[in-house]
């Protein structure tokens, strides 16, 4: 049987009159089905894609996409590759604003200053949108899609990893600093993540299922006792503790998702 792919908005976020917008496609039959019988339908797994509208209303008209996600854009965008000094081949107007992930996703982040939007390529996973008030997000490897507004994509070094590795290269992630709204993706839906509130709290948790969390936090890779918290997914006898004030963004259904 053939189908068409039908769009529509799964969901959105404004702010300082940028929009982030996820459009959904589901596979839709091109013939009805025969009057009378019993028609088992096995339809394609859906698809989404990442519309994002950029306005200079604000007088912030900055978007970041990860290199490789723009499909197309519309409107009055100049777009230029930053690289980890900051250089440009645009006149800088966001010189010193992105610097290089330098996690495997490339050394360069695509960056657009104007108006109009981008829709990034579809991808099968879903994706989860924020917004950040001032302070600073670090984002788990491959996690990154876009942001837009007053934001600056960086580089965190955590040393959390080089202790358990007992090493002394930390493992270095995407942090996006500012105001503004951002974009991660992850096979899991959003309406399945916690974003956890802590005060002056602890988190611990076995197994790599937070996608993000605010640098107010202190981040540790512990060893734990044997059998006290599963069976030490994140590394033998290791868990991840995260402690003091601020948000993590937590997937607690991802072994269900990757089988």
């Amino acid at each position: 049987m053939e189908f068409t792919w039908r769009g529509s908005t799964e969901r959105e976020l404004s702010a300082q009159g940028h929009r982030l917008e996820v459009i959904e496609y589901s596979a839709e039959p091109m013939e009805a089905a025969l009057v009378g019988y019993h028609q088992t339908l096995s339809r394609p797994d859906r698809w989404r894609q990442l519309a994002v509208h950029v306005s200079p209303g604000s007088g912030v008209g900055n978007a970041v996409l990860e290199p490789g996600a723009l499909q197309y854009l519309r409107g009055n965008l100049d777009m230029q590759a930053v690289n980890a000094g900051g250089g440009s081949g645009l006149g800088g107007f966001l010189r010193g604003a992105v610097t290089a992930a330098a996690t495997g996703e490339g050394l360069y982040k695509t960056a657009f200053k104007g108006s109009g939007v981008l829709y990034t390529e579809p991808t099968r996973l879903h994706l989860l949108l924020g917004e950040l008030h001032g302070e600073g997000l670090i984002v788990d490897d491959g996690a990154f899609v876009a942001c837009v507004g007053d934001l600056t994509v960086g580089r965190h070094v955590n040393q959390g990893f080089a202790q358990m590795a007992g090493s002394g290269e930390g493992r270095v992630q995407p942090k996006l600093t500012g105001r503004g709204l951002f974009a991660l993706q992850s096979p899991v839906p959003p309406e399945e993540f916690q974003v956890l509130e802590l005060q002056g709290d602890t988190l611990k948790v076995d197994g790599n299922l937070v996608v993000a969390y605010t640098d107010g936090l202190e981040f540790r890779v512990e060893r734990s006792a044997r059998g006290l918290l599963g069976s030490g997914k994140t590394g033998e006898g290791f868990v991840q503790a995260f402690r003091g004030t601020g948000r993590v963004w937590l997937a607690p259904t991802l072994p269900l998702h990757q089988g």
